[in-house]
Formats: structure tokens, C-alpha cells, sequence
């Protein structure tokens, strides 16, 4: 990989890193409004059960599916032929608008027979109000649906800013339906906001689209073979659901027979491990896929492999002191984002238990969109889905077996087991795919990660000690200021020892932050 292509990859993960972090950081504002006003309990679980529906029919049939056979196809075509590559976007556009709201219609008449299935521990008005709040829902997966083509076309082009702040703008939606739409209508103004959320998120990225020079004219040109090369890719992708995405259902079905705040407790540790996992994880697959896709369609397997390597090392440098962070600070990190108002320390401890479970996996969480993309960047949608389908079933298996004797906290555990493996089984099958896939360099550069790690650990664990003994754990400002110390000092030894080990990845994560954000 050249060095200017290697820079090009770096800044646009540390742009969309920006742009994540500052969603992460209004979505767990968003999380504080809620654990603030409704701490874990029947009004919180009704809500995030709710959103399973909606959620697990967009992410199996939209988002986890449409972009990654869709960007391939369409930058093929784009380089050749830009007006081509323009019809095969919107036929694509009309094709699962259309699609998608069918099913919709469907869903939204079985919605109590649905929920039965997916809260079984849900009765009486919780239940009433999982199966209305889930009817309001349903429109978002059609709103998202129009919304992810403009933002496969801007991903294509390369145009990251506007897909990372849809997000942005999708939480302050939310945020508006906590704080003004559910004092006037109850429980239904926190709907109203999902919706709000859903229609800004798709404005921004249609304007941004239509800016970029897409042509919007809805068509239905069937016989176009990059439409068809496109639901070639499209139709094994949808077996393939995100193992994240899984998990939540899991949680939201056996959540539901246990004790209440469960559901709520494993959303909300799992909305504070995303940012790590968004920031870095995501962030990195997202701004190399176009890279792969390229050199796979210009057949420079030697730039193929390169690339990867270098992305794995990328986010391996990042997430891996940050699952350590996660691990000692989990219970400071807790307190300051979601201790307020209601949220108490008994529910304090039980989401900070959980969010050390999860950390134990993040590095996988954030390997897997990258090892998933790059069977999709080769055309290749059907290694991903059987992994995942082989990951999913252990992720049940797990998690019903580890809930009977560790409760809620046996949810996260099936889920965490099941994340390292879906990790694993796509690294060890890319070796054998992709034969530039450097893994002595990956192991090498893994072995110094972990070793800065554990002087991290130490010096983190130390800094903890000292820090809560002088401040103490009486106030949001002390226990802030004890974990944000500590973990300073951690990350100043991780950096230094970074450097000092000769870690290529420090050098080139600090020249990118002095350059562009310390400008």
C-alpha cells in the first residue's frame, strides 16, 4: 500500500471517528435522559422491546444488507459509466421502498401476536403499550430504508461528513420526543421523536445525495445487470444479520422472563461499549470498504491484502486499551454517563457489570464489520452470512444455558462468546482467501498492543486507587474526576510505551490528531 493511500484511509477513520464519537456522545446524552427520568425498569424494557421489531426487519433486510452489495456494484459501474451507475441506484431506490413497506403492512397486523413471541414475560398494560409503541415504530424502518440508498450512494462517493452526522441529527429527534413530546403525550411522545429522528435523518442524506450530483428518477429497470449482480449479492446477505443485532432480540426475549430492568440494563451498557466499537470499529471498515472494493474490481490483490492488514492493526491499536479502560473504569463510566435522577447505584452496578462482560469482546465487535466487508468488497455475501448464521445459534445456545445460572448477566455472556467467535472464524477464513492477508505483521503488531495494554492496566488500576481515596465517590464530579485521571495516566503510559515498542499505528494515530484536530 502506498503512502498516500495509506493516509487517505487514516483520515477519513479519523473523520468519521469525529463525526461517531459526536453521535455516540448526543446517543448517550439521549441514554442519560432516559435512565434520568425512567431508571431499569417496565417503562424502559417496554420502550427498547418495542424497537426490536422495527429494528431486526431494517437491519436483516436494509442495513446490514443493501450497502454492502450495493456499494460494490455501484462504484464498479460509477468509474465506467456514471449515468448507468445513476439507474442502477434508483431502481434499487424504488425496488426496496416498495418492498419494504409491504412488509411493514404485514408486520404492523400481527404486531400483538409478534409480541407475544418476542416479550413473553411482558402482560397486562406493559404489554399493551410494547405492542402500540411497536406500531409507531414500523414506520421508521421504511423511512430508513429510502434513507440508506442516498446513504450507500454518499458512502460510494466517498462523501463520509453528511452519512456520519445522520445519526447526529436522528438523536436529537429522540432527545426533542424525551424532554417535549412525552410530558404532553405520555409514553407515545417518545414514538413521535423515534419518527422525528427518522425523518431528519433522511432528509439530510437525500439533500446530500441530490448535492453530490445523484439524479433522483425513480425507475424499475429490471433488466439492468447491475441490478441483478446486485440482488445476486443481496439475497444470501439477508441470512446474514449483524450477530449485534441478534443479540439484542436474544436479550429482549430472555430479558423479559427475568428481572425487571434487565432489558433496559443490556441496552444501555451496550449503547456505552458502541461508541468504542462505532468510533473505531465501524469508522475503519466504513472508510476502507470503498478501497477494497476498488482494488478487488481492479484485481491488485497485492494492495487488497495490504490495505486490510493495515486496518486490522488499526483498530486492534485502538480497541484493545480501550476494552481494558472499559473493564477498570466500568463502574465511574456508568455513574458520570447515566447516574442521574432516577437511575440509582443498585442499577448502577448491574449496567456497570454488564458493561465489563461486553468489554471482554470489543475488539472482536470491532474486527467483524471489517473481516465482513472484505468478503463483500470480493463479491462474496455467503462466507459472512454462514458464519454469522454458526455465530448466531451459539449466541442462543449461550445465552439461554449461561441466563439460568448467571441471570441477566449470562445474556452478555452468550453474547461476548459468541462475538470472539464470529471474529475468529472470519479472520481464520480470510487467511485462506486472501493470500497478501499479512498475519505475521498482524500477530507482531498484536503482540506490542497487548503488551502496552497491560503497563495501561497497571498504571490505570494504580492512578484508580490513588485518585478515589483523595476525592472520594460522593458526588458525579469526584468519581468523573477519578476515572478521567486515571485513565489519562493510562493512556499517556500506552501511547509512550506505543512509541517506544515502535508501533507504526501510534505514530501515524498521533500525526493524524496533531494535524487535523489540535490545528
Amino acid at each position: 500500500m502506498n503512502v498516500n493511500q495509506k493516509t487517505t484511509i487514516l483520515k477519513s477513520a479519523a473523520i468519521l471517528a469525529f463525526f461517531t464519537l459526536l453521535s455516540r456522545l448526543v446517543g448517550l446524552y439521549r441514554d442519560h435522559l432516559l435512565a434520568g427520568k425512567f431508571s431499569i425498569g417496565e417503562t424502559l424494557d417496554t420502550y427498547y422491546v418495542a424497537f426490536r421489531l422495527p429494528d431486526l426487519v431494517f437491519n436483516l433486510l436494509i442495513l446490514g444488507t443493501l450497502s454492502v452489495a450495493f456499494i460494490p456494484v455501484f462504484t464498479d459501474y460509477f468509474i465506467k459509466d456514471k449515468k448507468e451507475a445513476n439507474s442502477i441506484a434508483n431502481t434499487i431506490l424504488s425496488v426496496t421502498f416498495f418492498g419494504m413497506s409491504v412488509v411493514c403492512l404485514v408486520l404492523y397486523v400481527f404486531v400483538p401476536q409478534i409480541t407475544h413471541l418476542m416479550a413473553p414475560g411482558f402482560s397486562g398494560k406493559q404489554f399493551d403499550d410494547t405492542v402500540m409503541l411497536t406500531k409507531i415504530f414500523l414506520l421508521s424502518p421504511i423511512i430508513f430504508t429510502i434513507s440508506s440508498v442516498f446513504g450507500s450512494v454518499l458512502n460510494a462517493l466517498r462523501r463520509f461528513v453528511l452519512v456520519s452526522l445522520a445519526p447526529i441529527i436522528y438523536n436529537f429527534g429522540i432527545i426533542f420526543g424525551v424532554v417535549y413530546l412525552y410530558p404532553i403525550y405520555g409514553i407515545k411522545g417518545l414514538a413521535y421523536g423515534v419518527i422525528l429522528g427518522a425523518l431528519l435523518h433522511l432528509c439530510i442524506q437525500m439533500f446530500g445525495a441530490l448535492a453530490s450530483g445523484f439524479k433522483l428518477k425513480p425507475n424499475l429497470d429490471f433488466k439492468n445487470p447491475g441490478v441483478r449482480k446486485i440482488a445476486k449479492l443481496f439475497v444470501p446477505r439477508i441470512l446474514g444479520i449483524d450477530n449485534s443485532q441478534i443479540s439484542l432480540l436474544v436479550a429482549s426475549i430472555i430479558g423479559t422472563t427475568l428481572m425487571s430492568g434487565t432489558v433496559s440494563g443490556f441496552n444501555l451498557a451496550n449503547n456505552i461499549q458502541a461508541v468504542a466499537i462505532g468510533m473505531f470499529g465501524i469508522s475503519f471498515a466504513t472508510a476502507a470498504f470503498p478501497d477494497l472494493s476498488e482494488h478487488f474490481s481492479r484485481e491488485d490483490h497485492q494492495k487488497f491484502g495490504e490495505t486490510l492488514s493495515k486496518t486490522v492493526v488499526n483498530i486492534l491499536f485502538f480497541l484493545i486499551p480501550i476494552s481494558v479502560l472499559l473493564i477498570l473504569l466500568r463502574a465511574q463510566i456508568v455513574r458520570v454517563v447515566l447516574g442521574s435522577g432516577n437511575f440509582d447505584w443498585q442499577a448502577t452496578k448491574l449496567t456497570a457489570n454488564m458493561l465489563g462482560i461486553f468489554a471482554v469482546s470489543v475488539f472482536a465487535q470491532g474486527l467483524s464489520p471489517l473481516f465482513s466487508r472484505a468478503f463483500y468488497a470480493r463479491q462474496n455475501t455467503l462466507t459472512p452470512v454462514l458464519v454469522g448464521l454458526f455465530s448466531l445459534g451459539m449466541n442462543v445456545l449461550f445465552s439461554i444455558f449461561l441466563s439460568r445460572t448467571l441471570g441477566a448477566y449470562g445474556i452478555i455472556w452468550g453474547f461476548t462468546i459468541s462475538s470472539l467467535l464470529n471474529a475468529f472464524l472470519l479472520y481464520l477464513l480470510l487467511t485462506f482467501k486472501v493470500k497478501d492477508f499479512d498475519s505475521y505483521y498482524i500477530f507482531k503488531s498484536s503482540a506490542k498492543i497487548i503488551l502496552a495494554s497491560a503497563m495501561l492496566a497497571a498504571v490505570t488500576y494504580i492512578s484508580l486507587q490513588v485518585f478515589a481515596s483523595h476525592f472520594g465517590n460522593n458526588t458525579v464530579i469526584t468519581i468523573f474526576s477519578q476515572g478521567f485521571l486515571a485513565g489519562i495516566a493510562g493512556l499517556a503510559i500506552y501511547f509512550a510505551a506505543a512509541v517506544a515498542l515502535d508501533i507504526k499505528e501510534a505514530k501515524s494515530a498521533l500525526g493524524v490528531v496533531r494535524r487535523r484536530f489540535l490545528r
